[in-house]
């Protein structure tokens, strides 16, 4: 089987900072599913003010410098950090990789040579599975090692639903094969045949596991669904369902 390398470098300052921009959005603020908004400036304190600045390009030029600020001053700190979780992976990525592809019936295609990680300083940790790659925080331990095996989740899902239904566009909160990505890492992580290969315990957001009228939450449903599905191709589907009539 073919796995790829998971190469980690530092982030380019001018797309941290682009994150942060998102995160501090008048879009943002309107997705309950996170909190992005006080975990911004939990990690920025000195973007407090953002919010009070009207026009639109003074607001980002202020997000844009506090960023690139903040990652010129601890440069050496986040070059030490990149060496230290490059050889984190190297222990157990690659055998979770193959783990994870087993589970959902995908061969690796050797033209994605490798996976991207790029280290910032982000509160979120925001991915393109398209491009093969996901964003983390060097302040950060188990969140970058918990949130990687989360990415590349979503990496492998990514291509085993092109694979079953032809090409689509990574979709975005809240279309529902976007909740479907984020509900079955709870599942396919936790699963016995892969969660040996990850260091820690593998959770959703906290919304889809919030209990209904009937008693139930989104993710127990779609967790029966898991345990009685006789293929993964079959989970999916019926999971997707089970989303879009429960959204």
């Amino acid at each position: 089987m073919y796995i790829p390398d998971l190469k980690v470098s530092m982030i380019d300052p001018e797309i941290n900072a682009g994150f942060i921009c998102n995160y501090l959005s008048r879009e943002k603020s309107e997705n309950k599913t996170r909190p992005f908004y006080e975990k911004t400036i939990l990690l920025y304190p000195e973007l407090k003010d953002a919010q009070e600045i009207l026009d639109i390009r003074e607001k980002e030029e202020f997000i844009r410098e506090a960023v690139i600020k903040r990652l010129a001053e601890n440069q050496s700190k986040i070059q030490e950090r990149i060496e230290h979780f490059r050889d984190m992976f190297d222990t157990f990525i690659p055998g979770f990789i193959e783990a994870e592809c087993r589970l959902f019936d995908y061969e690796w295609k050797p033209g994605d040579k490798e996976i991207n990680c790029y280290v910032g300083y982000l509160p979120f940790y925001p991915r393109s599975t398209m491009d093969k790659a996901f964003y983390v925080s060097y302040h950060d331990e188990e969140r970058v090692f918990s949130g990687a095996v989360h990415e590349i989740n979503h990496m492998i899902f990514f291509e085993k639903w092109k694979e079953m239904h032809g090409e689509c566009k990574e979709r975005q909160w809240p279309d529902p094969l976007w909740y479907l990505e984020e509900i079955i890492v709870d599942p396919t992580l936790n699963d016995e045949r892969v969660k040996h290969h990850t260091l820690y315990e593998n959770r959703a957001y906290p919304v889809f596991y919030e209990e209904d009228e009937s008693g139930q939450s989104l993710m127990d449903k779609v967790k029966k669904c898991y345990e009685k599905a006789d293929s993964i191709e079959a989970f999916l589907n019926e999971a997707y369902e089970i989303i879009k009539t429960n959204l």
